[in-house]
């Protein structure tokens, strides 16, 4: 398939999924990386991807590096460097408990995304076995990049601890982000019934508020919040994917712009009568070993 260097395509937003491998020991996981053994995505294999795509003029909007636990691939300096040499936004994903390895990819990054599911450090510890000083190193070293942007991701264990967190965050001079409400006390809880204006807070668009006196940002929108209208490639060591929980399009090594042209399944399109773009799905279960280390 040919593109024409005067084509309009939408942008696209890449993840790349480093690694299976993580040392959080959570009870439940958002893991992204599929593989069940411990998998790396090479070095080669994503300038392969970025240059694939440079080469068919397409756009890279943003670049999210993630796994596993991103900062254990060797390579994470050198990955973020490329990634931020398209001009994409470069974020990356982590539990932020390896300061020393995450500040190697500090300068080429514009988004720091930590998952912390307390700041209460026996919690932290008994929630995901890391320690909430290291975490909070993190985000000391990253105040040495005054241009990064970093987001708390945090899930709420109930409604009245939003108050704390959101206090916490703001006394870091970073922004909040509750995603999830694990609250199963309530009949309908939801990350809606937040108290927000009774806590200081404004609504500044649908999913987003701001401190009223200090500016402070938070939000509150579910981790897996799928945009329909935006074109995202997955791509870990196992494969490219147009979903996380999709079919493979064919290895990394291997990929092309043609990857990004759905193609009918012809099994189901058999039993699809004349429906022809039926795809095939199948499911990928999270990985259930994590790597626990000191």
């Amino acid at each position: 398939m040919q593109h024409n260097k005067h084509t309009t395509l939408a942008p696209l937003k890449l993840r790349f999924l480093l690694t299976s491998d993580c040392t959080a020991r959570c009870g439940y996981c958002h893991n992204e990386g599929q593989a069940k053994d411990t998998t790396r995505l090479s070095l080669a294999d994503i300038t392969h991807v970025l240059d694939a795509l440079a080469a068919g003029n397409r756009q890279v909007s943003e670049i999210i590096l993630s796994g596993g636990e991103p900062t254990l691939h060797p390579e994470l300096a050198e990955i973020a460097r490329r990634c931020k040499a398209t001009g994409a936004l470069v974020s990356i994903n982590t539990h932020g408990a390896h300061p020393g390895l995450l500040e190697r990819a500090l300068p080429w990054l514009d988004e720091l995304k930590l998952h912390i599911d307390s700041f209460h450090p026996q919690r932290q510890k008994d929630s995901m076995g890391l320690s909430i000083d290291k975490v909070l190193q993190s985000i000391e070293r990253s105040r040495q990049h005054p241009g990064l942007r970093t987001v708390v991701n945090h899930p709420l264990q109930s409604l009245a601890e939003a108050s704390e967190v959101l206090a916490t965050t703001r006394s870091l001079g970073v922004e909040c982000k509750f995603i999830e409400l694990l609250d199963t006390t309530q009949t309908s809880p939801a990350l809606t019934d937040i108290p927000w204006a009774a806590l200081g807070y404004q609504v500044t668009a649908p999913g987003f508020w701001q401190h009223r006196v200090c500016g402070h940002r938070a939000m509150a929108r579910r981790c897996n919040t799928h945009q329909p209208h935006a074109t995202e490639l997955f791509i870990g060591a196992d494969g490219v994917r147009l979903q996380l929980q999709g079919e493979s399009l064919g290895a990394v090594h291997s990929f092309t712009l043609d990857m990004l042209t759905p193609q009918p399944h012809p099994r189901l399109e058999a039993h699809a009568g004349k429906r022809p773009n039926v795809q095939a799905m199948r499911f990928f279960p999270r990985t259930s070993r994590l790597a626990v280390v000191a």
